[in-house]
């Protein structure tokens, strides 16, 4: 099977991206019908928990519970089989790398592994993925983590050259073969790209060519991709898919779609944006958490799951022609810290850190409790010298201060700690040992 060739005859990948409102809404529909039906009918689980849905109603899923990950955890094996709708062993077992807790056990049957071709495919397919290209495929492999597995999968299948090198490969052994076959093109999850570009950078390897970096896992931030571009020569940087191995593919990206924002896989999953205080629909704009029901999944189905990021539509068309629609993903929405009484987000500190200058996009934020009282510490990763590190602390922990009065008022009264500001040389900041994320945020209390 060559999944460049399945590609359909409509501009785009297939003909679902270019369908009109009417259409998409009743195949939509239909969908969820059915997966409801089918879901109810199955397990025990879900008789009385879906008994409130909605057919045909503007949000279906309104009265019905939030699947919560902690409860999605307590269904599945190896705790329980409660929401398995079928026996037997045939079926692979991934896990999640944990960024936010314990490990979370999924499971795929072969079937539904398959199935993951359509948006893979997709995505990649609109970033402009074709089959002269080169491809490193840095995801992280091993301990029962997913996306290496299908990205290889689907880049064999979509016929480009294949270089399956897993996050595990030393940059050097990267670099020698990238020389040697001429590859063109990374996908890995972000952080793991950036590192390894870093190290061939620092060893002064610098005479390989990379054109496209598609990556996954984790946000890229402009701060990250001015370096990829003016430091290492990268035309595209983009994200062909966003998803979550709880759930399935949510979004994609296409050439004319910012940072942070993706087409909706909506025929592979009903996706709701909603306002977690209020329980409210969230209108174009507004900001809310994220929910999933994959139609896709089956073997054990997932309906109304707390996908746990902030996004929200933007309700506009995109200038690709693409009638899916678009939404923007603003990051976890854990990815927040109470100080005092300020809750400081991750993005506000990306964005002051991008303007600071002379630092890297590789930053955490922490929460420290000393003696009663919060105090924000920022770590920074940059590779000016040590010599320099006191004068650009300052200057970016004065620009945080000037950008975020409520948090200078608490410092001031004596509310909360000083701001600290940490500034470490390239690869010191901690990253999960499983699957090479940057820890962005710790509350260290």
């Amino acid at each position: 099977m060559n999944l460049l060739k399945q590609k359909e005859r409509v501009g785009f990948y297939d003909e679902w991206e270019s369908r009109g409102v009417e259409e998409r809404a009743a195949r939509i529909s239909g969908l969820l019908d059915d997966h409801i039906s089918f879901s109810k009918r199955s397990l025990p689980y879900y008789r009385e928990r879906l008994a409130s849905y909605k057919r045909g109603a503007e949000h279906p899923l309104s009265d019905i519970p939030v699947l919560t990950s902690a409860q999605l955890r307590e269904l599945l094996p190896p705790k329980s089989l409660e929401l398995l709708t079928v026996s037997g062993n045939d079926f692979t077992v991934f896990q999640s790398g944990g960024t936010t807790g314990l490990p979370k056990t999924t499971l795929f049957t072969h079937k539904e592994l398959d199935m993951l071709d359509l948006p893979n495919a997709r995505g990649f397919y609109a970033l402009g993925l074709n089959a002269d290209d080169r491809v490193a495929n840095l995801f992280a492999v091993g301990g029962l983590y997913m996306t290496f597995v299908h990205t290889n999968r689907m880049l064999q299948q979509f016929g480009c050259m294949n270089f399956p090198f897993s996050n595990q490969t030393p940059s050097d052994f990267v670099h020698t073969v990238a020389k040697q076959f001429r590859i063109n093109c990374f996908t890995g999850i972000a952080s793991v790209i950036m590192n390894c570009l870093r190290e061939m950078s620092a060893a002064g390897c610098d005479d390989i060519g990379i054109d496209k970096i598609f990556y996954g896992g984790e946000h890229l931030y402009e701060t990250d991709k001015k370096e990829l571009r003016e430091k290492f020569g990268v035309k595209l940087i983009a994200a062909p898919g966003y998803g979550t191995v709880d759930s399935w593919y949510l979004g994609y990206q296409c050439l004319d779609c910012p940072t942070g924002y993706f087409h909706a896989h909506d025929d592979q999953v009903y996706l709701e944006i909603i306002d977690k205080e209020t329980g409210k629909y969230c209108a174009a704009g507004e900001t809310g958490m994220l929910y999933a029901t994959p139609y896709t999944r089956r073997l054990t189905p997932i309906i109304k799951y707390e996908v746990g990021d902030l996004a929200f539509w933007t309700g506009t068309g995109c200038k690709c022609g693409r009638t899916t629609p678009v939404f923007k993903l603003l990051g976890r929405g854990d990815d927040v810290l109470r100080i005092g009484y300020d809750s400081i987000d991750y993005n506000f500190i990306q964005e002051i850190v991008a303007a600071t200058g002379k630092l890297l996009g590789t930053v955490q934020m922490r929460k420290n409790r000393v003696r009663g009282r919060d105090q924000l510490v920022v770590l920074v990763e940059t590779e000016v010298p040590p010599s320099e590190y006191g004068g650009l602390a300052h200057k970016l922990s004065q620009a945080i201060l000037e950008k975020r009065p409520s948090l200078r008022e608490f410092v001031k009264k004596g509310a909360v700690l000083p701001l600290e500001i940490t500034l470490l040389k390239p690869g010191s900041i901690e990253r999960n040992p499983k699957t090479g994320k940057l820890v962005r945020v710790k509350d260290v209390i």
